[in-house]
C-alpha cells in the first residue's frame, strides 16, 4: 500500500479537505493510498524514522533534507502558488515600517519554521538585537493574529495566504507592515523511489485534478486555485538553491 503524509501547517479546517484528496487520488489512480496528517512536525520527524512514506507534501524548507538526505524526487507543486508571508501590526498600533520596531518588541510566531525563517529576514532592516526581540510562540496563525490584537505582542508572522483567509473582522485589526515576494518556492509534493512505478500515474491525476469539477473544488478548498503542476528535478534543486541562499 502507498501512503501519503501531509505536513501539519495546513490551516485546521483544511484538514477534511486532505482525505478528500486522498480518497480522489485512490479512485483516479486506481491504489490504495494511506493518508498521514501527524499532529505536529516531531512526529512528522518521528514517523519518518519509523518508515518512510510513498508521499510527502511538504514546505521548501523542508524539502532539501528530503530530497538531499532521504532521496525522494519531485513530483508536483501547486500551480503559480508561492509560499509568502506578511508581518503585521495591530491596526491600532503607531508601528507603520519595520523600521519603526525600536527597543524591546514581542514577535509572535506559529510552529511554521519557514514562514518563520523568511519573517526574521524581512525583520532585519529593524536591526534588534537577540535580547530586544521576545519571542511569543503560538498554536497557530490565528492565535499570531489574536496576540496582535490584543497588543500581546508587537508584531507576527503570518503565512500571507492564511491571512487572505481571516475574516473581515480580524483584517480590520491588523495592518500588513511588509509581505514577502520570494515567488521562486512553494510547497511541494515528493516520492520515495520504492513508489517509482506508481510515480507517472499520480502525477498525472494531480496534475488533472483542475480540470475536473470533483477535483476542482478540492484544490480549491486547500488554496490551490489553479490546482498542480508537475514539478522537475531541475526545478526542485533551484528551488533547494534558493532556499540555501536565503539562510546564508
Amino acid at each position: 500500500m502507498l501512503s501519503l503524509m501531509v505536513v501539519p501547517d495546513y490551516l485546521p479546517d483544511q484538514f477534511s479537505t486532505w482525505y478528500l484528496l486522498n480518497n480522489y487520488l485512490q479512485k483516479k489512480s486506481d491504489q490504495n493510498i494511506s493518508l498521514i496528517m501527524p499532529p505536529s512536525f516531531d512526529e512528522v520527524t518521528a514517523h519518518q524514522e519509523k518508515e518512510k512514506v510513498s508521499m510527502l507534501f511538504v514546505n521548501p524548507f523542508a524539502a532539501g533534507t528530503y530530497v538531499r538526505e532521504q532521496g525522494y524526487l519531485p513530483l508536483v507543486r501547486p500551480k503559480n502558488k508561492s509560499d509568502e508571508i506578511v508581518i503585521v501590526a495591530a491596526a491600532d498600533s503607531d508601528i507603520n515600517a519595520i523600521e519603526d520596531l525600536k527597543g524591546t518588541v514581542e514577535l509572535a510566531l506559529s510552529n511554521n519554521e519557514d514562514a518563520n525563517f523568511i519573517g526574521l529576514r524581512l525583520l532585519e532592516p529593524a536591526n534588534l538585537s537577540d535580547d530586544e526581540l521576545v519571542i511569543k510562540r503560538k498554536d497557530n496563525f490565528l492565535m499570531v493574529a489574536s496576540g496582535v490584537i490584543r497588543h500581546h505582542a508587537k508584531v507576527g508572522i503570518i503565512q500571507s495566504d492564511v491571512f487572505d483567509s481571516f475574516n473581515s473582522v480580524t483584517k480590520d485589526q491588523l495592518k500588513v507592515l511588509l509581505k514577502s515576494r520570494i515567488n521562486e518556492v512553494s510547497h511541494v509534493m515528493l516520492y520515495h523511489p520504492d513508489a517509482v512505478s506508481n510515480a507517472e500515474l499520480l502525477k498525472d491525476v494531480l496534475c488533472k485534478m483542475a480540470d475536473d469539477a470533483d477535483g476542482a473544488n478540492i484544490v480549491k478548498a486547500l488554496n490551490f486555485p489553479e490546482g498542480f503542476t508537475a514539478l522537475s528535478e531541475e526545478e526542485m534543486e533551484f528551488m533547494i538553491d534558493v532556499v540555501d541562499t536565503m539562510r546564508k
